[in-house]
């Protein structure tokens, strides 16, 4: 494999840059991003409350991996996000077709692309 492998800094770019993307659309609602044993999350890991689209009350956790709440990881792991609502209906279902073209470009320029565990999850993989 000759592909440049991206570092955690690069990799925690990526979250972010997904983050804000889905925040910017009005998405950002029962996501879940997993990278570098963190998560990002709409769930006060503290007091079980939703904050939804809110950049205000934006979640990190520390420790977090993907096979805890999902089997089908990339044993190398890169990036793995978990999602339900409008994500999940953009990715799965089809719905806001010309958003999901934006967003997939996302992981092109960082030279991924990702692939479906579940019907509500994904995994990263080198292009």
């Amino acid at each position: 494999m000759g592909a440049l492998r991206l570092t955690p800094e690069k990799i925690e770019n990526l979250a972010v840059e997904i983050r804000e993307f889905l925040l910017e659309h009005g998405l950002w609602q029962d996501v879940d991003i997993y990278f570098n044993h963190k998560r990002f999350g709409c769930k006060d890991p503290e007091t079980g409350h939703y904050f939804y689209n809110d950049r205000e009350h934006l979640f990190v956790e520390e420790g977090i991996e993907p096979e805890t709440y999902f089997e089908y990881v990339n044993p190398d792991h890169i990036l793995s996000m978990s999602f339900e609502g409008p994500v999940c209906e953009m990715l799965y279902y089809g719905m806001y077709p010309a958003i999901r073209r934006k967003f997939d470009a996302i992981f092109e320029r960082y030279g991924l692309y990702y692939e479906f565990g579940h019907h509500w999850n994904f995994s990263c993989y080198y292009i």
